[in-house]
């Protein structure tokens, strides 16, 4: 899926911008995997005046490579706007109530939900009565039941509990561990109906495609399960995953029952709170994306797409390799892709984490400060160690089914909110919150801003915080909504959940791991590359103090920033820090070569003048104590045989005015 993030880009449909789907115009003859996607929008407005959501188009514009017959089908995603499972709350609720006991089926669902998380939260809270709920046995009871309940419940729980495994700042240990198995090892459908699927999206026998198929599936997650085969024609080892039948009718009960309850739960917010977050719009960015995941030729276009930017970005790594789907035996719902043999990170040593964590973040950051195009589910199923085959021992980027655009003018807010927070420059922070929709743009500053000096400040150098990861950090911001009118926007809950799992995953390997610190180099060569005004502005922010000089310390920092290199988490004091230079940062003749190159040419300005300014100063200074010193290298040398002239009298006391005689 492209998920939208600020404005939904799809297919218009009936008037009314709901149901969006990617649509895609791919060659005539079928040929894949494809390269060089390119995408153009076109912006509409309606009679209201309002703009209505973009018109996406993915066209190949190079001629593919020749591919085998198995690769060619001339209808794959021919209009996938016709498609029954694209969302919308309408269509949801015509799918949870189309038959006349639907509406029985939906109260048993909400009962079922109900009991059984109801009784799950009564065991824990009988075992807090009872004292029990630290010991070892108990906890690892619990754990597996919690796993077990939401696996029961279905594939919408099953990726909450995604969400959790990997979160060991909320969910302790012994929790992470049960609710891992949820991200490829939960129970499995019947094989005999998958390979039915199968065989009826794919048009014929299994093996006419395949020349061996395992019996049974490699993994089972919340949509779909895996099975290894080997392609008929050319002997190459392929995943094929199969949706889990009944899956849209299922998710679309579901949050048939959430948007229901998610309404009562926004009126309760709304009357006992000032934040104005859109439960409703974030719960239709979640139905969005699952829907939208639910077709696997979305996920085999993301991919593509994704490998297609990366490519052509700076980061250009080999480092990181992201499966080849093969298109013509691909659909709606079996998704076949290169397979890769690996291990999830999470299951690695962690000096053996920490590597990858650094090619993963700089993938990630690239996805989401340069090219705006980013992977919305990386959970630790998704991130894995290749250990087998050419590209053993690189990063393994998988399941592309949820993804995410962020648009230029958001990335940039973003840049200049970071700044802007290391320098605690509160009213410019309040800009860049309004620009990213977290503040309305009436926003009262005089009460805002002490809320968020408050807030903040902990996490910054000298705040004293114990701790500064972006999970902490969010929840302190949720706590100031009873205060301010602070809202999450439907696209920045898409940001925040894939940041707060890619922490997870590097807080396994590294606890004192920060996010946004490492993020520093992008957000400095993101302002050293672009001309503008705001990011001359921004560089001097990042420079100069409220003198307007130069803070050496910062200079340093940038510097190495902008050659690749952060201070580690003993040397910073804050969220982020732009005053902690590396010990071990670039070398003198690394600083020459990145100043004389074209990535420094904004920042050359800015030197050279203060360059000049301190040696103007300097000369001033030199000048003025030659100066002093003038009249007595001028003097006449006074006669060794006479005596030294006497000091002039003392000026006489000034009068005493005429009064005070």
């Amino acid at each position: 899926m492209q998920l939208p993030l600020k404005e939904f880009r799809g297919c218009v449909r009936d008037g009314r911008g709901v149901g969006e789907q990617q649509r895609s115009v791919l060659p005539t003859n079928g040929q894949m995997p494809l390269r060089g996607l390119h995408s153009r929008s076109s912006r509409r407005v309606d009679h209201t005046g309002a703009p209505r959501r973009h018109v996406r188009l993915a066209a190949a514009v190079s001629p593919p490579p020749a591919m085998p017959k198995y690769a060619q089908r001339s209808d794959f995603l021919q209009d996938s706007c016709s498609l029954t499972s694209t969302y919308s709350p309408e269509y949801v609720r015509q799918r949870a109530l189309e038959t006349p006991g639907s509406l029985f089926n939906v109260l048993v669902r909400v009962t079922d939900i109900a009991v059984s998380l109801g009784l799950f939260a009564g065991k824990l809270w009988t075992d807090r009565l009872t004292g029990q709920e630290d010991e070892p046995d108990i906890v690892k009871k619990r754990a597996a039941e919690l796993r077990d309940t939401l696996t029961y419940l279905g594939p919408s729980f099953i990726k909450a509990g995604q969400v959790l495994a990997n979160r060991p700042d909320i969910v302790r240990e012994d929790y992470m561990n049960e609710l891992c198995c949820l991200q490829d090892d939960v129970p499995s459908f019947p094989d005999e109906i998958a390979f039915e699927i199968i065989e009826e999206e794919l048009g014929k026998p299994i093996d006419q495609v395949f020349s061996s198929f395992s019996e049974r599936p490699i993994a089972a997650a919340s949509l779909g399960q895996v099975y290894k085969a080997v392609l008929r024609e050319t002997g190459e080892d392929v995943a094929v995953k199969v949706q889990r039948p009944n899956a849209l009718a299922t998710i679309s009960k579901d949050l048939y029952v959430l948007r229901r309850a998610v309404g009562v739960y926004q009126q309760i917010v709304s009357r006992f709170t000032a934040q104005t977050t859109d439960y409703q719009e974030l719960l239709s960015v979640f139905a969005e994306g699952l829907f939208t995941e639910m077709d696997f030729r979305n996920e085999a276009l993301n991919g593509l797409r994704m490998q297609e930017l990366l490519d052509s970005s700076e980061f250009c790594s080999s480092d990181v390799v992201i499966p080849v789907s093969y298109m013509g035996l691909t659909s709606r719902r079996v998704h076949t892709m290169e397979w890769i043999q690996g291990v999830k990170l999470t299951t690695l040593p962690p000096e053996e984490i920490r590597s990858f964590v650094k090619v993963g973040q700089e993938a990630f950051l690239t996805q989401l400060l340069e090219i705006g195009y980013f992977h919305g589910d990386p959970h630790p199923g998704n991130l894995l160690k290749i250990t087998e085959g050419p590209n053993a021992g690189k990063l393994a980027l998988i399941d592309f089914g949820l993804v995410a655009e962020i648009p230029s003018k958001d990335r940039e807010a973003m840049v200049s909110a970071t700044i802007h927070l290391a320098n605690r420059d509160w009213d410019a922070l309040v800009d860049d919150f309004i620009a990213l929709e977290f503040l309305p743009r009436d926003s009262d500053r005089a009460r805002i801003i002490p809320v968020m000096d408050r807030v903040l400040s902990p996490y910054l150098r000298g705040g004293g915080a114990a701790a500064y990861n972006f999970s902490a950090l969010s929840q302190d911001l949720l706590s100031v909504t009873l205060e301010i009118p602070f809202s999450v926007p439907p696209y920045m809950s898409l940001i925040a959940r894939s940041v707060v799992t890619l922490e997870g995953i590097a807080l396994s390997g590294d606890p004192q791991y920060q996010m946004v610190a490492q993020a520093y180099p992008f957000v400095v060569r993101k302002v050293l590359r672009n001309d503008s005004n705001s990011s001359m502005a921004l560089l001097q922010d990042i420079l100069f103090d409220n003198d307007g000089k130069v803070k050496p310390t910062r200079l340093g920092a940038l510097l190495n920033a902008g050659l690749g290199y952060v201070a580690d988490a003993k040397q910073s004091a804050g969220f982020i820090d732009i005053d902690a230079v590396p010990d071990d940062g670039a070398s003198v003749s690394e600083v020459v070569a990145f100043l004389l190159s074209p990535e420094a040419r904004e920042l050359r300005p800015l030197l050279v003048r203060e360059i000049s300014n301190g040696l103007d100063l300097f000369l001033r200074d030199r000048f003025r104590k030659a100066y002093a010193l003038l009249p007595g290298l001028l003097a006449p040398p006074r006669l060794p045989f006479l005596p030294a002239l006497p000091s002039p009298p003392p000026p006489p006391p000034p009068l005493a005015p005429f009064g005070a005689l």
